[in-house]
């Protein structure tokens, strides 16, 4: 009896550690999208092309490159992971070939998701398909711009294909694991919340409650897009739109504003606890609300804690030392 409860702790302990969730350990994060998921690269692009006397977003009051005041979702969960981060996200980006900074930035070449992932596909023939690929965008597509080349959609239609047609690129050169995130309510992020009454006027698809009733259409498509994909795909589908959503109806106590920007640029003001605020400009999160991202985004993963493995070992043990006993 001892000798079989024994055995029968280290096969249950050996498929512990053998299950998905634990051994679903990434050797990267690539990373595809927008301003929500950049890390620099437009910062370094402008750095060189200026000598070191420019940067962009300006720093400070933005954070080495980031549009926000520290750390991105993406780079949060990279350091929770424990695993390197290589970053094709470009500020501007929508989800085709187009990017909204080409009058912001004049002269300096910015692509969308389409030229990201292509550009990965030249450096990269063949994905690793241990890695984790991730993927937001959506919100330049949508939201008023002053883009000489992007006109914003006034449905989803595009959009939806241009991340499927991402997605199966990435499918096509070996990637297995993709994180896709959807978008929290245009309508109600800073630039646009003044516009929110419960009417949507005809032919006003920049009005707060369109744009709500566009990011609707939009979860709702990504949602079954997402679903299509073949079951050898880990396809792992991040509702950011839930989130702000329960962060704004029921605020936790880090936060005690949760629908204003902490800085607004024109006139320059500047709130003096951005980490209370869950909008840092009228359209970025803080780093506070980035840190609510990757939480959710690491939850999403399935990965216990190593103090969960530590106590479900603990247990295994003690079952021994009773039986043997």
């Amino acid at each position: 009896m001892k000798k079989l409860s024994l055995l029968a702790f280290f096969v249950s302990i050996n498929s512990l550690m053998a299950s998905p969730a634990i051994a679903a350990g990434f050797s990267a994060i690539y990373g595809f999208g927008d301003s929500l998921s950049g890390t620099g690269n437009i910062n370094q692009i402008v750095l060189e092309a200026t000598g070191g006397t420019q940067t962009f977003p300006p720093t400070p009051p933005y954070f080495e490159g980031r549009f926000s005041n520290g750390p991105v979702w993406i780079e949060l969960l990279a350091q929770r992971l424990n695993i390197p981060l290589v970053n094709s996200a470009f500020g501007g980006a929508t989800s085709g070939f187009e990017n909204t900074l080409d009058t912001t930035l004049p002269g300096i070449p910015l692509p969308g998701l389409q030229g990201q992932i292509g550009n990965f596909m030249i450096n990269n023939p063949v994905a690793d398909p241990n890695a984790l690929y991730a993927i937001w965008t959506g919100g330049n597509d949508y939201l008023p711009t002053n883009s000489m080349v992007f006109t914003p959609f006034d449905n989803p239609n595009q959009t939806l294909i241009n991340i499927g047609t991402a997605i199966n690129s990435l499918v096509e050169i070996g990637a297995k694991n993709i994180m896709v995130l959807n978008l929290p309510n245009l309508g109600n992020i800073p630039l646009n919340n003044g516009s929110v009454d419960g009417v949507c006027p005809e032919n006003n698809q920049f009005d707060g409650d369109c744009l709500n009733e566009l990011t609707m259409a939009h979860n709702s498509g990504l949602s079954t897009l997402l679903s299509n994909f073949l079951p050898n795909i880990n396809i792992i589908p991040i509702d950011i739109n839930t989130l702000v959503n329960n962060t704004v109806k029921n605020p936790s106590p880090i936060f005690s504003n949760v629908t204003d920007a902490c800085l607004n640029l024109s006139p320059f003001e500047l709130c003096n606890n951005p980490d209370e605020f869950l909008f840092w400009d009228d359209r970025h999160p803080t780093t506070e609300g980035h840190q609510l991202i990757a939480n959710l985004a690491f939850d999403s993963l399935g990965i216990p804690e190593p103090s969960t493995i530590l106590g479900l070992l603990t247990i295994g043990l003690l079952g021994i030392v009773k039986v043997i006993k």
